[in-house]
């Protein structure tokens, strides 16, 4: 049985649920929504005797065994902004139930065997980006340069630099927290005091295509997006112009670079971003744990979530 856990309407879980269904799989879902119905219980056996997992997750009314889950969709919002759970008091007996559940569901997640996209211990690296880029430059790809600061003078410094070289700098958050990147322009200089109290990514701009990886287990399905916008996730709101995605076929040793990058990071699904230079290098920013796919899915017609079900169900590598 594959288990999947989040919100049922949102565009990749839903996508997700619609292929399993599609290929006749054993599916249950665990709507987040419906936390103060559903129970969870996990039991760990003694190491001497083998550890085994037990317990089992009620849905509905009806108790699924944990051995059963075979698979494991893990895309859950943070229990305590839950809609019926961000207005209850902090004290509360509700929050404190589903702040439970959810810690629950997240360690079996760790430990369970089968197949999990992805375990929450492995998903942490996104976290910090420093950290990641150690592990991109490790797997042999090329980074952007880039300065990692709280210090005024130093962010100056390095974009002075890049600015007298001809170049452009971006900034963007250090943290896993999505951030909008955008462009340093003269006028920020005056701001750069602020960075005091929050250390900030600058990354000298890297000019060229990108390209989003989806690794599922051992597929890769490439898409190459073409905007103006220095965030193409945003272009309508800093261009005024949608940006453009189409399918793109990876060459060989590129597809292996990006499945030993998402195994660096025990990640069988990850969202990689590529930028192609001008001179055809492929510089990598992130590892997205958590891809939500469905913008590329919808945009470029690549069966992302069909590929994510196959894989969920042991009929894919």
């Amino acid at each position: 049985m594959i288990l999947v856990a989040g919100i049922p309407d949102e565009s990749p879980t839903a996508l997700v649920i619609h292929a399993l269904e599609a290929i006749g799989a054993n599916v249950r879902v665990f709507d987040q929504r419906r936390v103060s119905s559903a129970h969870f219980t996990l039991d760990i056996a003694d190491a001497a005797i083998g550890g085994a997992i037990g317990g089992g997750i009620t849905l509905d009314g009806d108790t699924v065994p944990l051995a059963d889950i075979t698979g494991l969709y893990l895309r859950v919002m943070d229990d305590q902004l839950l809609p019926d759970i961000a207005a209850l008091p902090p004290d509360s007996p509700e929050r404190r139930r589903c702040h439970m559940f959810h810690d629950l569901l997240q360690r079996f997640a760790d430990i369970m065997p089968g197949r999990v996209l992805n375990r929450p211990a492995d998903m942490a690296s996104n976290h910090s980006k420093p950290y990641q880029a150690q592990g991109i430059s490790a797997a042999g790809f090329d980074i952007p340069d880039t300065l990692i600061t709280n210090d005024p003078s130093e962010a100056r410094a390095f974009i002075e630099q890049v600015w007298a070289e001809g170049g452009d700098v971006i900034y963007k958050s250090v943290s896993g927290i999505r951030s909008i990147v955008q462009t340093v322009s003269p006028a920020d200089l005056a701001r750069l005091d602020r960075i005091r109290w929050c250390p900030t990514q600058f990354q000298r701009l890297v000019k060229g295509t990108d390209i989003r990886v989806h690794v599922i287990g051992q597929t890769v399905l490439a898409v190459a997006i073409s905007s103006e916008a220095t965030d193409y996730r945003y272009a309508a709101r800093q261009t005024g112009v949608d940006a453009t995605l189409e399918p793109i076929d990876l060459d060989p040793g590129l597809q292996r670079l990006c499945v030993g990058l998402s195994r660096r990071f025990s990640l069988p699904l990850a969202g990689i971003d590529l930028r192609r230079t001008l001179e055809g290098r492929y510089v990598c920013f992130e590892v997205n744990p958590s891809p939500a796919f469905s913008y590329y899915e919808d945009r470029a017609d690549v069966p992302i979530a069909s590929c994510i079900a196959r894989y969920l169900a042991h009929e894919a590598d």
